[in-house]
């Protein structure tokens, strides 16, 4: 006949054995037969989507936080940190004596971790002389967000150094350490009434509480994420996630193979910033970490390069050295137009780029004239003031003098191919002579004619001005005015 604690020995192997049926490694770990318990991991289903409420401390990087009707920042979670529940049994239990445990979490409070620890207390009682560790696990899976009234947005708990002071001193009984301060001997006393010692938040300090939070809701996503079965939306095979990259903002899941190929096509054309989704109407871009996963270093790093110069031609306050050889992005100064480059030192005008000019104002370039019409022409008031400070007001009123007369030329006129003279056709035939050079051209081609036979151009059959000299010319009229009849006269179209 078994004796009593061989009867208790073999309820808490059979219950061991249970529970590590059940739950996952990573949920439950079983310690060794000497310690005689283990630890079970309780890892809440939240609902969704679900917040955490930052109360205006400083939002974390790279986390996209929203903001409700009051103001306040709301930090989008999908998992939180495991409430854990360390477990020993005693040599009599289940016959006489409960398990001995600990509650620990990052995120609750000590009292709210205390309230969980009488309720575990409660399920003993109901249940005394019977295996309740089962018990605990399901009631800390299931009932602990009813319980404790947790609900969207989660208001994480404040503490500060004082506090959790007199939280370890009230676990640890000893008010020895709250001597220095009569105040604290008072709260370990208030709260060793509220406060059960086997409670234990388990955060170093309340500023790492938000990065550990952050920290874990993202290892626990890719964790679920790679052990999930996708269907590729380019090439629809199922893959594992551990084979699959999401984009972020829209979660949508392709293969690596796929998406590998997509982004080397990408990068090798310079469309580093067309690295989207393929999703139609979709405006998710890849990381930059999935991007290198995925291209290797060499075509990562022109990748990066191609980004960050796409990057810097965007910022106003960036300009790049006129330098050929340089071509180093200058930060510009406020209030000044002179940049200084770091790489070569070479001063210049962040407006005309050209060598810095001080106070002078800027020279007007011949292939600037038309654009520097535009600008002044259609801009407002400001922007004419702006270009008058720049260029000076003269210079600007000769500039656009110039370029009409640079349009009237271009429409009314041909430059000599020779010497380059514009010159106006009036009247006459097609073959033209310059009044400069008196070179002999094609009015039509503009070609360089004999000097001993120029209509040769426009009377042999291979020319493209065959037949061509009196294009353009009006109908022949007469008029009988003359003793021989009719006169010429032409008119020119």
């Amino acid at each position: 006949m078994a004796s009593l604690g061989d009867s208790d020995l073999e309820e808490q192997h059979d219950e061991l054995l249970v529970l590590s049926s059940i739950y996952d490694d990573d949920d439950i770990f079983i310690a060794g037969e000497d310690n005689n318990g283990g630890q079970f991991n309780c890892k809440l289903q939240i609902p969704q989507p679900f917040f955490l409420q930052l109360n205006g401390q400083a939002q974390l990087k790279g986390v996209k936080n929203v903001q409700d009707d009051e103001g306040h920042t709301l930090f989008p979670v999908k998992h939180l940190p495991p409430i854990v529940l360390n477990f020993q049994y005693p040599p009599n239990y289940p016959s006489c004596l409960a398990p001995q445990f600990t509650l620990s979490c990052k995120w609750l409070s000590v009292h709210q971790l205390s309230k969980l620890c009488h309720k575990l207390d409660e399920i003993w009682e109901e249940n005394k002389g019977g295996v309740v560790v089962f018990l605990w696990t399901q009631f800390l899976s299931e009932e602990t967000l009813d319980i404790l009234s947790i609900d969207s947005p989660l208001n994480l708990p404040t503490t500060n150094r004082k506090e959790n002071r007199v939280a370890s001193s009230a676990r640890t009984k000893d008010c020895k350490t709250a001597d220095r301060n009569k105040d604290d001997a008072n709260a370990i006393m208030e709260i060793k009434k509220h406060v059960d010692p086997r409670a234990i938040q388990d955060i170093a300090s309340p500023t790492l509480l938000l990065a550990t939070l952050e920290n874990y809701n993202q290892q626990e996503q890719e964790r679920v994420f790679n052990s999930a079965i996708f269907t590729c939306k380019v090439c629809f095979a199922e893959k594992h996630g551990l084979l699959c990259i999401c984009f972020h903002g829209c979660d949508h899941v392709y293969c690596q193979e796929c998406m590998k190929e997509y982004f080397k096509v990408q990068i090798m054309e310079g469309n580093v910033k067309c690295l989207n989704c393929p999703e139609q109407e979709c405006d998710s871009q890849a990381l930059p970490s999935q991007v290198q996963e995925l291209v290797g270093q060499e075509l990562f790093a022109k990748y990066d390069r191609l980004l960050l110069q796409s990057s810097l031609d965007g910022m106003a306050d960036i300009v790049y050295c006129p330098r050929s050889h340089c071509q180093c992005a200058v930060m510009i100064e406020k209030e000044s137009n002179m940049a200084v480059c770091p790489a070569c030192a070479f001063a210049f005008c962040t407006f005309c780029k050209l060598v810095y000019h001080g106070v002078s104002p800027c020279s007007i370039r011949r292939a600037e004239l038309m654009e520097l019409r535009e600008e002044y022409e259609n801009g407002d008031d400001e922007k004419r003031q702006f270009l008058e400070k720049r260029y000076g007001r003269r210079a600007i009123k000769q500039s656009l003098e110039e370029s009409y007369s640079e349009q009237w030329l271009e429409d009314n006129s041909q430059a000599c191919p020779n010497c380059g003279t514009h010159i106006q056709k009036i009247d006459g035939c097609n073959k033209m002579t310059c009044t400069k050079c008196r070179a002999y051209f094609c009015w039509i081609c503009k070609s360089m004619l004999s000097r001993t036979n120029p209509y040769i151009h426009f009377n042999v059959p291979d020319s493209p001005c065959f037949n061509l000299l009196f294009q353009g010319m009006g109908e022949f009229v007469g008029d009988q005015d003359d003793e021989d009849g009719w006169q010429p006269r032409w008119w020119f179209v």
